[in-house]
This record gives C-alpha cells, structure tokens and sequence, in this order.
C-alpha cells in the first residue's frame, strides 16, 4: 500500500508544508454534504459529491404485526347502524322434571334477550399536495400516506376494541370491558360492585398472572359452558407470567429439541382442565400512559381541565383497599371528549386511605372551551409526590358526575378502590363468532374528496363495532402486576 510518506521518502515532494496542505486538500471528502456546500466559493472537492440516501424507508412507529387482536376478531357484516343479536339466556329454571305415570308436566318458558350495540365511524382524512407528487421521491408519497392512514384507523379500532367506551365519549364503540361490564336495568349486574364481584372478574390485586390464576379462570368459564383458546393481555402481563416458569425450567438430555446453547424456554401457551390457552399479547391493550401536572393537553379541541374542589374519605363497606394499599396519595382528573383530553387538575391535597373507606372527590367541569363528556381519575402510589405520576384507575361520564358515581352525592365522584394504579389487565375466553364479533358496516376504506385547492385530500375510514355475545363466557383479569410480584 502506497501512502504519502512513500512520496516523502523516495524524494518525489519536498515536505513543505504548503505543498502538503495543498495535497492534502485535494485528497479530502470532507464531512460536508452537497446541500451544504451551494454559494461557497471556499472548498474544492465538497460541491461535487452526490449525497448518499438509503432508498428505503425506516420505520420508527408500529408495524402491521403490531396490530394483533384485531387480526383474530372474527369479521361479519353490519347491515344496520344498529346491529341487533339475540342471546338465550336460559332453557328454563332447572327443578322436578320428575312425574308420575300419565300425569302433564309443568310449563317451562326459555328466557331471550334482544340486545344491540350502535355502529360508530373510525376515519381520518390525507392530503398530499399536487407539487410533492410532481416532485421525484423514493417513494409513491400518495400510496404511502394512503397506507400510513390505514395503520392509524387500525390501531385506533385494535386499541379500542378493549377500552372503548361510549358512556364517557359517545362517538366511541364499546369495548369488550364496557359491554362485559353489563350494569343496569335488564342487564346482567345490578351495580358495578355486582360485577365486579362476579366470578367473570378475577382480581389481581397486584400480583403478577400465574399459571394457577389461569387455571382458575378457565375453570369459571367452564362453569358458565364456555371454552377457552386464548389469553389476551399486554406484553408486560404475559411476560410476567413466563417469568414465573424460569425457575421450573429443566434440560431434558437426549431429547430430540435438546439442549444446543439456547437457555431457556418461554411458554407460548398454558395448559389448563379445560384445554389449552395460547398466550397472546398485544401492546395496544395497555392502560392509559402515566401523567403529571405538567403533562398538557393531547389536542387544540379537548375539554378545559376541570376546576378542583375537594376530596375526603368516606366509610365504605365496599371499599376494596387493603392493608397494604393504605397511606397518602394524590388524586388528579382530567377532562374527556372525542377530540382528546384535557391536562391534569389536582384534587385538593394528600389523603390517607385508610381499610374500610372509600375517597369522594368533587370537582366541576372547566368553563369555555368544547364540553366534555368524560372524565379520567388519577392516582398517585402510595407515598408520592402531588406532581405525579399520576395513573389512569377509571373513567365516569359526564352525566355519572352530576348523578353521583359508585355511592358518591350529587356532583362527588366515589373511588372505592376497585382499581390500582399501574397495573394491567387481560381476558381468557375462545375467540369465536359463539362469544364476540366485529360487525362491519364499511370494512376499511379510501374515499377520494373533491379537489379544491392544489391537493388531493382522500379520507380513510372503517365502521363498524365489536359485539359481545356471551359475556360470562370471558374472565376478566384485573389489577395485574406488570413485573413479577409472588
């Protein structure tokens, strides 16, 4: 290899240092790219190098293989924006059936219920400019875009189709946790600490998912004559329950998968009495993002935040704080509409919970700006600071507010501890058209819009909504530890 000094030696150049710099000069790429270098008259070589861009696009959001529940949701059509089902809810009571020979056996009536859900509309609208489709890309920038508003149409259903919630934002679709949660008049549960203390609810309390808690789950759903295929949670809560098998782990020799260098293995699927359920996880399951007071509005048309009142304690016989929940924490609320979510209003001071009671709090909602409907609490853990983070625990409506909320008067918001901050939840159930569907009345779309400035606008959109059919066929876990907790 030849190299400067080489020159230097065989008596090619003096060594001068004009020279040398002059040389080296002509030699040197530099670090400059092209779009650098236009009306300099100071550099040599830069100007003529053409810039080095990789061709391909990197991908810094969600992938398609993100998008999971809504991959196994079974798909029918919608022919109403009120998509009506039937349940048979029950053959008749089941008693005597015994008699006497030639006597007529007593009437039996079978129990249907007709039930609906209301068809909700996903849509958001692209625009690329007539001058960036003249321009010469690396890539087809209207079917990129196209394609770009198809992923966010996805994960807005794939995310909603758990947490979604027309009580609190009524343009929303119910999700599976709102339609299982079926409170009310004619409905399965009289009050939600009916259902919450249903078999169909499995409280956590903290703890990590275990193999036994899946056991036990597959065991109610059996009881209520369903099967089970499939364990939804998000990553955390399966991982937590793989985490849990580590120490049970053994090398089997001379197995035809033997040991080759690989340790460990993680489960994919938990064998119970009643069949196998494969573990499924999906990021878009999470719970609401933590927040503090600085945390701002997520869009220009949210809610005001509402105005702080006041909270105290309050003795309940349904609170569901234990002894290990008690000591100060925090409360904080936020505004809800279909745009977005207003940012974080502290609730009066530090409040010590204490077993036996429950937390009122009182606030009202923001003046001007677009109304809400909803409203998201907040709780700090235990011995934090009134900056946060705060944690997403439950949302009530508008109306729930000035009504009262779980005990709470007029106007006062009652948190009986159901929900613990920073905590997971998932469900067991056989994904099929028997137990839940998504009904659609548009499956995805693109609709091209007039053109009526230099730029084609087109909106993608998808319609539809998720039904649950048989309700007590899937297990609820709730307040599951998102690391493992024995």
């Amino acid at each position: 290899m030849v190299s400067v000094q080489d020159y230097f030696e065989e008596g090619n150049f003096q060594a001068d240092g004009a020279q040398t710099e002059e040389m080296i000069k002509a030699m040197q790429a530099g670090s400059l790219t092209g779009r650098e270098t236009a009306d300099r008259s100071d550099l040599s070589y830069e100007p003529l190098k053409a810039e080095s861009l990789e061709r391909t696009l990197k991908n810094l959001e969600f992938r398609t293989q993100d998008i999971k529940l809504w991959n196994v949701f079974p798909k029918m059509t919608a022919f109403n924006t009120v998509e009506e089902f039937l349940q048979l809810a029950s053959y008749g009571t089941e008693r005597g059936g015994f008699y006497n020979e030639g006597e007529l056996s007593e009437v039996e009536d079978s129990t249907y219920i007709r039930r609906a859900e209301h068809v909700k509309y996903m849509q958001v609208t692209g625009e690329v400019t007539i001058q960036a489709q003249m321009t010469k890309l690396f890539i087809d920038a209207m079917r990129k875009e196209t394609e770009n508003k198809m992923q966010w149409v996805l994960r807005l259903c794939n995310r909603k189709l758990t947490s979604g919630d027309s009580i609190t934002v009524p343009q929303e679709f119910n999700g599976i946790y709102r339609q299982h949660a079926a409170v009310g008049v004619n409905q399965l549960y009289t009050d939600f600490d009916s259902y919450f203390n249903s078999p169909a609810v499995y409280d956590l309390r903290g703890k990590s998912l275990k193999q036994a808690d899946v056991e036990k789950g597959a065991i109610i759903v059996d009881d209520n004559y369903g099967a089970v295929s499939q364990l939804w949670a998000p990553p955390s809560v399966i991982s937590s329950l793989a985490q849990d098998y580590y120490a049970n782990q053994r090398i089997i020799q001379n197995a035809d998968s033997g040991y080759k260098g690989t340790i460990g293995t993680v489960p994919k699927a938990i064998s119970t009495t009643m069949g196998d359920a494969a573990l499924m996880s999906d990021k878009f399951m999470k719970r609401g993002q933590a927040k503090t007071t600085s945390s701002a509005a997520d869009h220009t048309k949210a809610p005001v935040a509402p105005t702080s009142v006041s909270r105290a304690l309050a003795a309940d016989t349904k609170a569901k704080f234990t002894a290990g929940e008690t000591g100060n924490v925090f409360y904080a609320v936020s505004a809800l509409n279909r745009y977005g979510e207003s940012g974080l209003t502290v609730i009066g001071a530090a409040v010590a919970i204490t077993v036996g009671s429950a937390v009122d709090l009182t606030f009202t909602a923001g003046a001007g700006g677009t109304a809400a409907t909803g409203y998201v609490i907040y709780r700090t853990k235990v011995g934090a600071a009134g900056t946060g983070p705060f944690y997403p625990i439950f949302k009530v409506a508008a109306s729930e507010l000035a009504a009262g909320f779980n005990g709470g008067a007029a106007g006062v918001v009652r948190d009986q501890g159901y929900f613990m901050p920073d905590m997971e939840e998932g469900f067991l159930t056989d994904i099929s058209e028997e137990v839940l569907s998504f009904k659609q009345l548009a499956p995805m779309s693109k609709l091209d819009l007039a053109v009526i400035a230099m730029a084609r606008r087109f909106i993608v959109f998808l319609f539809g909504t998720p039904q649950l059919y048989a309700p007590k066929k899937i297990v609820r876990y709730v307040n599951a530890a998102k690391i493992l907790v024995p």
